[in-house]
C-alpha cells in the first residue's frame, strides 16, 4: 500500500508543534509494517539551511497562481526508510524565517496544495491514499475531487484529512480565490471567508483526529471553534487515533541531554541525580519537597489562568517546588516571572524554549502538570510517563485517553486527573498527587508502571493501517 502524507512541517526538517512529531515518526513506523509511506513538505528556509547538501533535485514545473506561473522544484531525500519530497519555491518558502504568520499565507499554502497535486504526474507516482494534515493542506482533497478524481491514473486514490488542532483553521478573505486556481464554492466558504480547514473536512473521504476523545469532543460547540455543525455532517467518516511517542528519541535510558541515564531498574538514583541538577540550574533549595513542572505554551487554553489562583498557595505553604519552561502571552509570562522573583528558591522559570532543558525537566521532576482546557492529543504527558514523572492532567482529549486516574482503593492508574476546567478541581488533582507522594511504596509503583507504559508509534501505526485498509475496501 502506498501512503503519501502532506504537511507543512516534520521533524527533523522543520517544527513548530506536534504535527511535526507525527509526520516525523508515523511514516517511519508504517514503513516498518511494510507500507510504502512517503511525505511531501514545503522546502522551508530552515530545511534549506540544515539539509540542502542532502537534497537531490528530481524535476521542476510551473504552478498557476492567479495570473502568474510560479516555479516549483521537487527535491527529495530518504531518512529512516521514508522518502521525503520537498516543494521548492524560494519566494514562498525559502526566504521566510518562520513557517506561518505571513501576510500571504493563504497564497503560499494554496500554491503548495496545487504544487503537490501536480507532482504525481511528474514523478509517475500515484499513491493509494493521500493523507493531508491541518489547514495548510486543507485544499488537497478538494483539488483532487475537482481536477483529478475522474482521471484513470487517479481513480483508485482516496483522501484522508487529519485534524491536529481545530483551533487553527486557515481563514482568509474571499479575494484570495483568484490565487488558488480553484472555483469559489460552498466547500471553501465559511462565514463569508475562505476556510482551508473546513474545505478539508468537507471534501476528504475520511477525517481523523489525534485521539479518540478529541474526535468526540469536536462534535460539540465548546471544543469545535465554530466547526461543530460541519463536523457533525461528517460524523460517520470521523475517526480518532491517538498519537504515539518515539522511544528512540524520548528515553531516559539513552537520552544524552540528561545528567544521569536510568530505566525502571535504577530510576530512584536516576531521578535523584537529575533532580539535583535541575535544582542547581534554577537555584532551588535542597529539600524533600516534590518538584511539579510544566513545559508548555503560556496561553489560557493550557490552564495558566487556573494556576494563578492555586500554585502560589502550594509554594507559600512549602507543599512543593515549581518549575516552568515556555513562552506565550505576555501577561502570563509576567505573572510567573513575578512568582519566581517572590520565591526565588522555590520557583524556577525559563521564558523561551530549550529542548535540552525540557528533557532535564522531564527527568528531574516528580510530577508533570497539564490542566488544559482542551488537548487534541498531547505529547508531554507521554514523555513524562517514560521519564518516571507522574502526570496530573485534566480529563480532555488525548490526556483522557492516555492517563488512567489513580484509584486509592485498587491502586490502579498511571497518573492523576480532574474533570472540570476550574481551580477547585485542579486543586483536587494536585492534592491527590501530593498525598500519594507521601506513600513511598505506592509512589514507586506508580513511577515504574508509568515508565513501562507503551505509547510507541507502532501501536498507532497498526490502527492507521487498519483504517487505510477499510477505506480502500470501501
Amino acid at each position: 500500500m502506498k501512503i503519501l502524507f502532506v504537511g507543512s512541517e516534520a521533524t527533523p526538517f522543520s517544527k513548530t508543534g506536534g504535527l511535526a512529531d507525527v509526520l516525523g515518526a508515523l511514516p517511519k513506523e508504517l514503513v516498518a509494517l511494510g507500507v510504502d509511506a512517503r511525505v511531501v513538505l514545503p522546502k522551508h528556509g530552515i530545511t534549506k539551511e540544515k539539509f540542502q547538501k542532502q537534497l537531490v533535485p528530481i524535476c521542476n514545473y510551473r504552478v498557476t497562481v492567479g495570473d502568474k506561473e510560479e516555479y516549483c522544484g521537487i527535491e527529495s531525500m530518504k531518512l529512516d526508510g521514508v522518502t521525503f519530497y520537498f516543494i521548492d519555491n524560494e519566494y514562498y518558502f525559502g526566504y521566510r524565517d518562520t513557517l506561518y504568520g505571513h501576510y500571504d499565507d493563504g497564497e503560499r499554502y494554496g500554491f503548495f496544495n496545487n504544487a503537490v497535486m501536480q507532482m504525481f504526474e511528474h514523478l509517475d507516482y500515484y499513491p493509494d491514499i493521500i493523507q493531508s494534515n491541518d489547514w495548510p493542506t486543507g485544499l488537497i482533497p478538494y483539488i483532487f475531487n475537482v481536477k483529478y478524481k475522474h482521471l484513470d491514473k487517479y481513480k483508485h486514490m482516496k483522501t484522508i484529512f487529519t485534524i491536529h488542532n481545530i483551533a487553527y483553521q486557515g481563514v482568509f478573505s474571499k479575494l484570495l480565490i483568484k490565487y488558488l486556481d480553484v472555483e469559489y464554492g460552498n466547500e471553501l466558504e465559511f462565514n463569508d471567508h475562505i476556510n482551508f480547514l473546513k474545505c478539508g473536512i468537507n471534501t476528504a473521504d475520511y477525517i481523523t483526529t489525534v485521539s479518540e476523545t478529541y474526535s468526540k469532543e469536536i462534535l460539540h460547540h465548546y471544543f469545535a471553534f465554530g466547526m461543530s455543525n460541519i463536523i457533525k455532517c461528517r460524523e460517520n467518516s470521523l475517526y480518532g487515533i491517538i498519537n504515539g511517542i518515539d522511544y528512540e528519541n524520548f528515553n531516559p535510558k539513552i537520552d544524552k541531554s540528561i545528567a544521569y541515564n536510568y530505566s525502571t531498574h535504577n530510576y530512584i538514583k536516576g531521578k535523584r541525580e537529575n533532580k539535583k541538577v535541575l535544582k542547581e540550574f534554577f537555584g532551588l533549595e535542597e529539600n524533600d519537597l516534590p518538584i511539579v513542572s510544566m513545559v508548555s505554551r503560556l496561553t489560557e487554553t493550557k490552564g495558566f489562568n487556573l494556576m494563578k489562583h492555586t500554585m502560589e498557595r502550594y509554594i507559600k505553604t512549602n507543599k512543593l517546588q515549581f518549575v516552568l519552561l515556555g513562552s506565550g502571552d505576555s501577561d502570563i509570562e509576567e505573572f510567573y516571572n513575578h512568582l519566581k522573583t517572590k520565591y526565588p528558591t522555590k520557583v524556577g522559570v525559563y521564558i523561551g524554549y530549550s529542548e535540552e532543558l525540557a528533557r532535564k525537566i522531564y527527568a528531574g521532576s516528580d510530577m508533570f502538570l497539564m490542566p488544559s482546557r482542551f488537548e487534541p492529543c498531547g505529547l508531554a504527558q507521554l514523555i513524562s510517563l517514560k521519564y518516571g514523572t507522574i502526570p496530573i492532567v485534566r480529563k480532555t482529549g488525548g490526556l483522557k485517553d492516555s492517563i488512567v486516574p489513580f484509584n486509592q482503593f485498587t491502586k490502579e492508574g498511571t497518573g492523576f486527573a480532574f474533570e472540570n476546567f476550574d481551580s477547585q478541581d485542579l486543586k483536587h488533582g494536585i492534592n491527590s498527587a501530593l498525598e500519594v507522594y507521601k506513600d513511598k511504596p505506592t509512589w514507586k509503583m506508580l513511577v515504574r508502571r508509568g515508565m513501562n507504559e507503551d505509547f510507541s508509534w507502532k501501536q498507532s501505526a497498526i490502527k492507521y493501517l487498519k483504517l487505510y485498509e477499510q477505506l480502500k475496501e470501501e
